[in-house]
């Protein structure tokens, strides 16, 4: 593997105490270091200042927490950690103040349209004065304040939290800029998500990352290995809408990616998977890192354990994609010392895996079968937090949990690397629903697929403009193989589809005509003669009375999947939801007709098979750099039909088949296991390919298996 220069490039097994006030008290540096050895961590993020000040100095906005006296905890802490190898990085945060501090310089602070200052309430404390984003406070102050801390402690980063703001400030510093640099007076009025503020976001973008840049320039000044780094919100939790957080522009800033994803929202189990993969593609030579929480499951609850068995899987689904972890508790001086004691320990052994094994699961990417693209447009103009509403997430959650089921490699690729060379070792390429595409990408779509790629496509794909706007018709229509007719069809109820022709799209529907369609359905015409209409639309069915229930005939000319070759290459489209409806509604049609058409395009040959249930999800990712090295991880989600998970049930016997790359087997080991696993034979194929055989007689949570191949 790549021996990275910086620590921060390198695995990362984080601990955050996210101080209050009182825990300063009787805070002992030496037992929270013996508490972190104990879990194996080696990076602790701990409070600085900003709100409360953790420290003393001497600046105008100075806030010391009341239960300080003489002692100075950053400084123990320090000594301490380092002591033990443990890195240092401070947390700052300056979304806030008390009254007593705005009124010593109340323009360096937010204001709404109606000229009041932004405040942030709290009904059980006092509420804190938001700082303007431009204003001195959050730039030249904040800049000062990090200036101190690196002058006096032998910190060795600065975590920035909430260095973004919601909405907008109408300030006299905003409104002269966005007058001199937009020519325009600040937009008011209305929804602040309606299009009239596009622009406005659009410059306030700018404007957070010129902070950025300039915040890393000044923890750069004690040197390249003091990192600098803050939240990723995306994919999940998109916020560019709600405060200009462009993570494509803020990325570059940050020496690791983090982003939260806590097991209390209930995302699919695979969702830290999904995150690691996102955050690889966003920017695949940073240390991607998942913050989630054994305490404060959530904001509303802080102060109690998350359920067991469901964060030990979170965190081995992370680790199946590659991931690094940042474990964040909001009470006690360290998870030993705190009310609630049940999960302190949790993660220990994980992390001493991760620690034991750091040399091969540092540097690990999916070995892709499949390539899926993640839209940041479409999720811009189609996303929703409130999952019944939304139209691009659910589509990749969806389409997700049919790849994980048929153990289907695959990775995320974000639209910023979609082009010819990054997809030119794309067995199949997915668009889940990517509405919003550009002229560019659709152009590089087409040339993809015409010089021999295979290409599964659904819902509202290349039909919007990558600013939201509405096209006529399809912009990959050519490729599809058909028009929109403009009609679009609400079979949410009622809705039906009819089998047309035979094919190997629909292996398993051998003893039925028709199949389930839900929600909007567009009708399209096909266009090309080298389209073939599989699967066709149906007209409601009303099921009441019942002697009524039929129709003269189930035929239509609208095809719902649509094979189309295209040059060299092949496209499936689904002009539907058939992504969303696995996620939303669940009727196995949808996963089949997906699945099937993976199978189909990929020629039903996968580098992973297994007896195991689809319960047991299976990554096989490249370790290192070299390209001869494999790690095969399963993590096992057996349990009783209900989420959160609280109990997991071990399976038993399990084979599994690989194909990998190479001639021979030169090193094959467990990494972790619940059994003895055993190489039960190791075969070459026609194509050169090696065929592996593998027996595992027990799965309890995790199993990863270390591989190293070469030539003969």
């Amino acid at each position: 593997m790549t021996d990275n220069t910086f620590w921060y490039q390198k695995q990362l097994r984080i601990l955050q105490t996210v101080l209050r006030e009182p825990d300063i008290v009787d805070y002992d540096a030496q037992s929270v270091v013996a508490y972190l050895e104990s879990i194996h961590s080696n990076c602790i993020i701990v409070n600085g200042g900003g709100i409360v000040d953790f420290f003393r100095h001497n600046l105008v906005t100075a806030n010391p927490n009341p239960f300080m006296q003489g002692e100075d905890i950053l400084k123990d802490l320090t000594d301490a950690c380092h002591a033990k190898g443990i890195k240092v990085v401070v947390r700052v945060d300056f979304r806030g103040v008390d009254k007593r501090i705005y009124e010593l310089r109340p323009d360096w602070f937010s204001i709404n349209a109606q000229g009041e200052p932004l405040i942030r309430d709290n009904p059980l404390h006092s509420a804190i004065f938001q700082p303007c984003y431009q204003s001195k406070y959050r730039n030249e102050h904040a800049y000062a304040f990090i200036d101190y801390l690196f002058q006096n402690y032998d910190i060795d980063g600065v975590w920035e939290n909430s260095y973004n703001q919601w909405g907008i400030c109408y300030c006299k510093s905003c409104s002269d800029r966005y007058r001199s640099e937009i020519g325009k007076e600040l937009p008011r009025g209305g929804d602040f998500f309606d299009p009239h503020y596009d622009e406005y976001r659009v410059w306030k973008a700018a404007c957070v990352e010129e902070h950025l840049r300039d915040c890393r320039a000044v923890v750069k000044k004690y040197g390249e290995d003091k990192a600098f780094a803050a939240e990723i919100f995306g994919l999940y939790h998109d916020q560019f809408k709600g405060s200009s957080h462009d993570l494509y522009a803020i990325r570059e800033h940050f020496d690791f990616l983090v982003t939260p994803l806590f097991t209390a929202d209930h995302e699919p189990l695979n969702g830290p998977s999904t995150l690691i993969k996102f955050l690889k593609s966003l920017s695949p030579d940073k240390t991607p890192v998942m913050l989630f929480g054994h305490l404060g499951t959530n904001n509303n609850l802080r102060y109690i354990s998350s359920p067991k068995q469901e964060t030990r899987l979170w965190m081995w689904e992370a680790i199946s994609a590659g991931g690094s972890f940042w474990n964040v508790i909001f009470n006690g001086a360290h998870p030993g010392s705190t009310y609630d004691r049940r999960n302190a320990m949790l993660s220990a052994d994980i992390y001493d895996y991760m620690e034991r094994h750091e040399d091969v699961l540092t540097i690990q990417n999916t070995d892709p079968e499949v390539t899926v693209l993640y839209s940041r447009a479409s999720n811009a103009a189609l996303g929703n937090h409130d999952r019944s509403k939304d139209a691009y997430m659910t589509h990749l959650i969806g389409l997700e949990q049919v790849l994980t089921d048929r153990r289907i490699q695959y990775r995320l690729l974000t639209d910023d690397r979609l082009n010819l060379e990054t997809l030119a070792q794309t067995r199949v390429l997915i668009l889940a629903n990517a509405a919003c595409l550009s002229d560019r990408e659709t152009e590089t779509i087409r040339s993809y697929v015409k010089a021999g790629g295979k290409l599964i496509s659904t819902d509202r794909t290349s039909l919007l403009r990558e600013d939201g706007s509405e096209r006529h018709d399809y912009a990959l229509g050519d490729v599809f193989g058909c028009s929109f007719t403009g009609i679009v069809k609400d079979n949410s109820t009622f809705g039906y589809q009819k089998i047309r022709e035979r094919h190997p799209l629909t292996q398993g529907f051998e003893d039925t005509e028709l199949l389930a369609s839900w929600g909007p359905q567009r009708l399209v015409r096909r266009t090309a003669d080298t389209a073939e209409s599989i699967v066709t639309y149906v007209p409601q069915i009303f099921p009441q009375p019942p002697e009524r229930s039929w129709l003269r005939s189930y035929d239509t000319e609208y095809p719902t999947l649509l094979l189309n070759r295209y040059g060299l290459g092949e496209s499936v489209f689904f002009p539907y939801g058939a992504d969303r409806n696995i996620w939303l509604h669940g009727h196995a049609d949808f996963a089949g007709l997906l699945a099937g058409s993976v199978d189909y395009l990929l020629g039903s040959h996968y580098k992973v098979s297994t007896t195991a249930p689809s319960s047991v999800h299976f990554s096989l990712n490249r370790s290192g750099s070299d390209g001869d090295a494999y790690i095969l991880h399963a993590v096992n989600t057996t349990s009783l039909p209900r989420r959160p998970i609280l109990e997991t049930i071990p399976v038993t016997d399990v084979e599994v088949s690989l194909t990998l790359a190479g001639s021979r087997v030169q090193e094959f080991r467990s990494l972790h296991e619940d059994a003895p696993v055993q190489l039960i034979s190791s075969d070459t194929r026609d194509d050169g390919s090696l065929l592996l055989r593998i027996a595992i007689p027990k799965i309890y949570e995790y199993t990863g298996l270390y591989i190293k191949v070469g030539e003969a």
